[in-house]
Protein backbone atom coordinates (compact mmCIF):
# COMPACT_ATOMS: atom_id res chain seq x y z
CA UNK A 1 0.00 0.00 0.00
CA UNK A 2 1.30 3.57 -1.38
CA UNK A 3 0.60 6.66 0.81
CA UNK A 4 -1.23 7.77 -2.35
CA UNK A 5 -3.81 5.45 -1.37
CA UNK A 6 -4.89 6.53 2.32
CA UNK A 7 -5.22 10.29 0.13
CA UNK A 8 -7.34 8.63 -2.92
CA UNK A 9 -9.81 11.39 -1.74
CA UNK A 10 -7.68 14.59 -2.33
CA UNK A 11 -7.73 16.16 -5.27
CA UNK A 12 -4.56 18.45 -4.16
CA UNK A 13 -2.61 14.95 -4.61
CA UNK A 14 -3.61 13.42 -7.62
CA UNK A 15 -1.54 14.57 -10.22
CA UNK A 16 1.68 14.44 -7.65
CA UNK A 17 4.08 12.34 -8.14
CA UNK A 18 4.73 8.96 -5.68
CA UNK A 19 7.74 11.07 -4.13
CA UNK A 20 6.28 14.21 -3.69
CA UNK A 21 3.15 12.39 -1.91
CA UNK A 22 5.63 10.68 0.29
CA UNK A 23 7.17 14.31 2.08
CA UNK A 24 3.47 15.23 2.58
CA UNK A 25 3.54 15.14 6.22
CA UNK A 26 -0.24 13.85 6.24
CA UNK A 27 -0.76 11.05 8.62
CA UNK A 28 -3.99 9.11 8.53
CA UNK A 29 -4.66 5.91 11.27
CA UNK A 30 -5.94 3.08 9.41
CA UNK A 31 -5.61 -0.72 9.48
CA UNK A 32 -4.61 -3.04 6.64
CA UNK A 33 -6.70 -6.16 6.93
CA UNK A 34 -6.02 -8.77 3.53
CA UNK A 35 -8.40 -11.11 2.10
CA UNK A 36 -7.99 -14.42 0.12
CA UNK A 37 -10.24 -15.31 -2.95
CA UNK A 38 -13.36 -15.68 -2.45
CA UNK A 39 -13.72 -14.26 1.18
CA UNK A 40 -16.17 -11.73 2.03
CA UNK A 41 -14.81 -8.92 3.15
CA UNK A 42 -18.57 -7.57 3.88
CA UNK A 43 -22.41 -8.71 4.26
CA UNK A 44 -25.05 -7.15 3.16
CA UNK A 45 -26.47 -5.47 6.16
CA UNK A 46 -23.48 -4.75 8.19
CA UNK A 47 -22.88 -1.64 9.24
CA UNK A 48 -20.79 1.28 7.93
CA UNK A 49 -18.38 2.39 10.23
CA UNK A 50 -15.32 2.82 8.35
CA UNK A 51 -14.17 3.30 4.74
CA UNK A 52 -13.28 -0.02 3.20
CA UNK A 53 -10.31 1.26 0.55
CA UNK A 54 -9.40 -1.54 -1.72
CA UNK A 55 -5.78 -0.58 -2.29
CA UNK A 56 -5.22 -4.26 -3.91
CA UNK A 57 -6.72 -6.80 -6.07
CA UNK A 58 -10.62 -6.71 -7.09
CA UNK A 59 -14.01 -7.51 -5.81
CA UNK A 60 -17.22 -8.16 -7.07
CA UNK A 61 -20.90 -6.58 -5.19
CA UNK A 62 -23.90 -8.46 -5.44
CA UNK A 63 -27.46 -8.23 -3.51
CA UNK A 64 -29.19 -11.42 -2.29
CA UNK A 65 -32.94 -11.32 -2.08
CA UNK A 66 -35.30 -13.50 0.54
CA UNK A 67 -36.12 -15.76 -2.32
CA UNK A 68 -32.23 -16.66 -3.68
CA UNK A 69 -32.11 -14.98 -6.08
CA UNK A 70 -28.28 -12.45 -6.70
CA UNK A 71 -27.94 -10.20 -8.28
CA UNK A 72 -24.56 -8.71 -9.52
CA UNK A 73 -23.70 -5.42 -9.15
CA UNK A 74 -20.34 -4.69 -10.33
CA UNK A 75 -16.86 -5.25 -10.47
CA UNK A 76 -14.60 -3.22 -8.84
CA UNK A 77 -10.59 -2.86 -9.17
CA UNK A 78 -8.15 -1.16 -6.39
CA UNK A 79 -7.97 1.77 -5.63
CA UNK A 80 -11.18 2.23 -5.21
CA UNK A 81 -13.34 2.97 -1.74
CA UNK A 82 -16.10 0.64 -0.85
CA UNK A 83 -19.78 1.98 0.44
CA UNK A 84 -18.09 4.79 0.91
CA UNK A 85 -21.81 6.73 -0.13
CA UNK A 86 -22.88 5.00 2.61
CA UNK A 87 -20.75 5.97 5.44
CA UNK A 88 -22.71 9.27 6.76
CA UNK A 89 -26.22 7.63 6.32
CA UNK A 90 -28.72 8.08 8.98
CA UNK A 91 -29.42 4.13 8.17
CA UNK A 92 -25.60 3.10 7.26
CA UNK A 93 -25.68 -0.51 6.50
CA UNK A 94 -23.66 -2.47 2.87
CA UNK A 95 -26.69 -2.50 1.02
CA UNK A 96 -24.43 -5.66 -1.23
CA UNK A 97 -22.02 -8.52 -0.14
CA UNK A 98 -18.73 -7.94 -1.01
CA UNK A 99 -16.54 -10.72 -2.23
CA UNK A 100 -12.87 -10.89 -2.88
CA UNK A 101 -12.56 -12.09 -6.67
CA UNK A 102 -8.48 -12.48 -6.09
CA UNK A 103 -6.32 -12.05 -2.94
CA UNK A 104 -7.02 -8.12 -2.10
CA UNK A 105 -6.05 -5.88 0.57
CA UNK A 106 -8.12 -3.49 2.07
CA UNK A 107 -7.67 -0.62 4.84
CA UNK A 108 -9.93 0.24 7.21
CA UNK A 109 -10.61 4.29 8.00
CA UNK A 110 -12.58 5.32 11.27
CA UNK A 111 -15.75 7.45 10.24
CA UNK A 112 -14.49 9.93 13.00
CA UNK A 113 -10.92 9.91 11.36
CA UNK A 114 -12.30 10.60 8.01
CA UNK A 115 -14.65 13.56 9.63
CA UNK A 116 -11.06 15.29 11.25
CA UNK A 117 -9.44 14.62 7.70
CA UNK A 118 -12.07 16.73 6.04
CA UNK A 119 -11.87 19.58 8.73
CA UNK A 120 -8.08 19.88 8.14
CA UNK A 121 -8.34 19.32 4.03
CA UNK A 122 -10.95 21.02 2.11
CA UNK A 123 -9.47 18.75 -1.30
CA UNK A 124 -9.99 16.03 0.87
CA UNK A 125 -13.71 17.08 1.56
CA UNK A 126 -13.86 18.05 -2.46
CA UNK A 127 -12.99 14.90 -3.29
CA UNK A 128 -15.17 12.36 -0.96
CA UNK A 129 -18.02 15.20 -2.07
CA UNK A 130 -17.68 14.05 -5.76
CA UNK A 131 -17.00 10.45 -5.44
CA UNK A 132 -20.32 9.96 -3.52
CA UNK A 133 -21.93 11.99 -5.90
CA UNK A 134 -20.56 9.88 -8.82
CA UNK A 135 -21.39 6.59 -6.99
CA UNK A 136 -25.24 8.17 -7.06
CA UNK A 137 -25.35 8.43 -10.44
CA UNK A 138 -23.84 5.04 -11.06
CA UNK A 139 -26.72 3.53 -8.68
CA UNK A 140 -29.49 5.56 -10.88
CA UNK A 141 -28.28 4.23 -13.65
CA UNK A 142 -27.65 0.68 -12.50
CA UNK A 143 -31.89 1.28 -11.28
CA UNK A 144 -32.47 2.28 -14.80
CA UNK A 145 -31.00 -0.43 -16.94
CA UNK A 146 -32.59 -2.74 -14.18
CA UNK A 147 -35.97 -1.31 -14.71
CA UNK A 148 -35.53 -1.35 -18.71
CA UNK A 149 -37.28 -4.25 -20.66
CA UNK A 150 -35.48 -5.87 -23.15
CA UNK A 151 -32.02 -6.78 -23.60
CA UNK A 152 -31.54 -4.42 -26.95
CA UNK A 153 -33.02 -1.36 -24.78
CA UNK A 154 -30.35 -2.06 -22.12
CA UNK A 155 -27.76 -2.26 -24.75
CA UNK A 156 -29.31 0.74 -26.71
CA UNK A 157 -29.44 2.73 -22.78
CA UNK A 158 -25.66 1.32 -21.54
CA UNK A 159 -24.26 2.42 -25.15
CA UNK A 160 -25.60 5.91 -25.06
CA UNK A 161 -24.55 6.48 -21.79
CA UNK A 162 -21.22 5.59 -22.64
CA UNK A 163 -20.19 7.35 -26.03
CA UNK A 164 -17.28 9.54 -26.64
CA UNK A 165 -18.46 11.71 -29.74
CA UNK A 166 -20.07 8.20 -31.91
CA UNK A 167 -17.68 5.73 -29.81
CA UNK A 168 -18.20 3.67 -27.36
CA UNK A 169 -16.24 0.94 -24.78
CA UNK A 170 -18.22 -1.63 -22.87
CA UNK A 171 -14.90 -1.63 -20.11
CA UNK A 172 -15.96 -5.03 -18.95
CA UNK A 173 -15.81 -8.47 -20.52
CA UNK A 174 -19.78 -9.60 -22.28
CA UNK A 175 -20.06 -12.12 -19.11
CA UNK A 176 -19.76 -9.49 -16.46
CA UNK A 177 -21.80 -7.11 -18.56
CA UNK A 178 -24.69 -9.45 -19.01
CA UNK A 179 -24.95 -10.37 -14.86
CA UNK A 180 -24.96 -6.06 -14.82
CA UNK A 181 -27.73 -6.32 -17.25
CA UNK A 182 -29.04 -9.44 -15.32
CA UNK A 183 -29.38 -11.11 -18.47
CA UNK A 184 -28.11 -14.45 -19.85
CA UNK A 185 -25.09 -14.01 -21.90
CA UNK A 186 -25.85 -15.75 -24.88
CA UNK A 187 -28.73 -13.59 -25.08
CA UNK A 188 -26.75 -10.49 -24.78
CA UNK A 189 -23.81 -11.69 -27.49
CA UNK A 190 -26.85 -12.35 -30.11
CA UNK A 191 -28.50 -8.80 -29.08
CA UNK A 192 -25.18 -7.24 -29.56
CA UNK A 193 -24.50 -9.45 -33.11
CA UNK A 194 -28.28 -8.46 -34.42
CA UNK A 195 -27.42 -4.42 -33.98
CA UNK A 196 -24.14 -5.05 -35.65
CA UNK A 197 -26.11 -6.62 -38.58
CA UNK A 198 -28.51 -4.52 -38.51
CA UNK A 199 -26.18 -1.79 -39.11
CA UNK A 200 -26.69 0.24 -35.50
CA UNK A 201 -23.25 0.07 -34.09
CA UNK A 202 -20.00 -1.39 -34.75
CA UNK A 203 -18.58 -3.99 -32.25
CA UNK A 204 -15.75 -5.53 -31.63
CA UNK A 205 -13.51 -6.78 -28.53
CA UNK A 206 -15.01 -4.57 -25.92
CA UNK A 207 -15.11 -0.97 -28.23
CA UNK A 208 -17.73 0.20 -30.87
CA UNK A 209 -18.88 3.17 -32.77
CA UNK A 210 -22.29 4.68 -33.02
CA UNK A 211 -23.78 3.86 -36.58
CA UNK A 212 -27.26 4.65 -36.83
CA UNK A 213 -27.99 7.28 -33.63
CA UNK A 214 -31.95 7.35 -34.51
CA UNK A 215 -32.29 3.49 -34.64
CA UNK A 216 -30.56 3.17 -31.12
CA UNK A 217 -32.63 5.54 -29.63
CA UNK A 218 -35.96 4.27 -31.44
CA UNK A 219 -34.77 1.37 -29.49
CA UNK A 220 -34.69 3.08 -26.50
CA UNK A 221 -38.04 4.86 -26.04
CA UNK A 222 -39.71 1.71 -27.90
CA UNK A 223 -40.63 0.46 -23.95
Amino acid sequence: MEKRDLLYFCTACRDKSIEDIEKIKCTIPHVLKTYKKGEYIAYQGDKVAHIFLLTKGKVKTEIVSDPGLTLHIEEIGAPYPLAAAFLFADRNFFPVDVVALEDSEVIKIRKEVIEEQMAKCPFFLRGFMAFTANRMQFLSERLKIFSLKGIKTKVAFFILQHTRGEEFEIGQSIASLAEYFGVERPSLSRALSEMVHDGIIEYKSGRGKIINRSELEIILNDV
